[in-house]
């Protein structure tokens, strides 16, 4: 019988703080990404720089979170799951708080690069926790409360920071989400017990490297990496630069305001489970189409001038961002017949650095076009990535596309 099935004891601690502990190692993972996203305008008076400028706050910690991933799962497999997932989270609270005592942009820039090279340890680490110390019947289920609560913390990230901002400055939002951050670490050195089926990987880097030169040879996988560049490239540009849409006339949107608007990610822990079971049903490459067609549907409806057709169209543009996400990730280990998990650090390093120049890229648009200029721009890349995934996973030896 698996030990994680047995009463608690002083080693193991009940199942439901085990699952609180995932939950809140998920809510970390994205708690402090995006943070600035609703801040640009706040910070724009604060810096006079330009939006292109103020943008690497996400840029910088996007890119570090994308280059670092790769390398982050090595570390797990190396030296353990709980130890690697407890330095990072220990290092992302830290780097925040300490973000808080940045006087210009540049050295917020620094800290915010250090919060993105700590970033990656937490969910690869926790992900591959889930996998070895629960039953295969409760995967399913652990992992979903792990999404949920990236989503959470993705919503509660902006949610908190545009409120301290607004009352206390940007720098104590700084400090108070690297104080949650670290009271999250005490939940979760305490909820999640040591390892017990963890076995250190054998040949280290020159292993994992092997497996990175095999995936970028693999015509199937370079297309679904570029997929997830175009997802997340879409998701960034479309939130940064809508801040400072609502932020002008004739909206006026003040930092509660642009901090409220950020509940329409929690579509996400409803979409997500339901993505899965369309799937099965109609197969990956339909329901992705579906979901790059709703997503293109919201932003279209971001072009009417009424609010409540900005915030409708923004939920369905997240829908369609979270379903084709979890499409996409369902299809590395179809094509990664081996080296899973340097397949998934690939996928992960694209996605965030097309997460990166969605944050900076658009910045042309944005200056030239304004608001419209910035919808033309997502809609292309959503066309781009529909028909690259009907292409690509309709060919026969992707069983689960149809």
């Amino acid at each position: 019988m698996s030990t994680t099935l047995a009463a608690p004891t002083a080693d193991v601690p009940p199942e439901w703080l085990r699952r609180a502990a995932v939950t809140a190692a998920g809510m970390c993972a994205f708690f402090t990404m995006y943070v600035t996203q609703g801040l640009l305008p706040a910070l724009q008076s604060v810096f006079h720089a330009s939006v292109a400028e103020l943008s690497l706050t996400i840029t910088v910690t996007t890119l570090a979170v994308a280059f670092a991933a790769p390398f982050s799962g090595v570390l797990a497999d190396r030296f353990g799951r709980k130890r690697v997932l407890l330095a990072s989270l220990a290092g992302l609270g830290l780097s925040t708080l300490l973000a808080g005592t940045a006087t210009g942009l540049h050295s917020l820039l620094a800290w915010r690069t250090i919060e993105g090279l700590c970033i990656p340890g937490v969910f690869t680490a926790t992900v591959a926790y889930i996998g070895e110390e629960w039953p295969p019947s409760q995967i399913p289920a652990v992992t979903a409360l792990y999404i949920s609560g990236s989503v959470a913390g993705g919503f509660c990230g902006r949610f908190i920071a545009g409120m301290v901002t607004a009352h206390a400055g940007w720098q104590t939002a700084f400090v108070v989400l690297g104080g949650v951050n670290l009271l999250f670490l005490l939940l979760i050195a305490r909820g999640l017990p040591v390892s017990r089926q963890f076995r250190p990987a054998s040949g280290g880097l020159r292993a994992a490297l092997a497996g990175f030169a095999m995936h970028l040879r693999n015509p199937r996988l370079l297309g679904t990496y570029a997929i997830g560049f175009g997802i997340l490239f879409s998701q960034v540009c479309t939130f940064t630069y809508v801040s400072f849409h609502l932020a002008a006339a004739p909206y006026r949107f003040d930092l509660k305001d642009l901090s409220l608007l950020f509940t329409v990610y929690l579509v996400g822990m409803l979409v997500t489970p339901v993505a899965g079971r369309l799937a099965w049903r109609f197969g990956q490459r339909r329901v992705f189409v579906a979901a790059t067609t709703l997503g293109a549907f919201g932003m279209l409806l971001t072009l009417l001038a009424p609010v409540w057709a900005i915030v409708l169209g923004l939920t369905l543009s997240s829908a369609g961002v979270f379903i084709a996400q979890s499409m996409a990730t369902s299809q590395v280990p179809v094509f990664a017949r081996q080296a899973r998990s340097a397949a998934v650090g690939l996928y992960v390093l694209c996605y965030y650095v097309g997460g990166s120049i969605g944050a900076i890229g658009p910045s042309v648009f944005w200056n030239s076009l304004g608001w419209p200029g910035c919808v033309a721009l997502v809609l292309l890349v959503q066309a781009g990535i529909g028909a690259a995934a009907w292409r690509l996973w309709g060919q026969p030896s992707t069983a689960a596309a149809r």
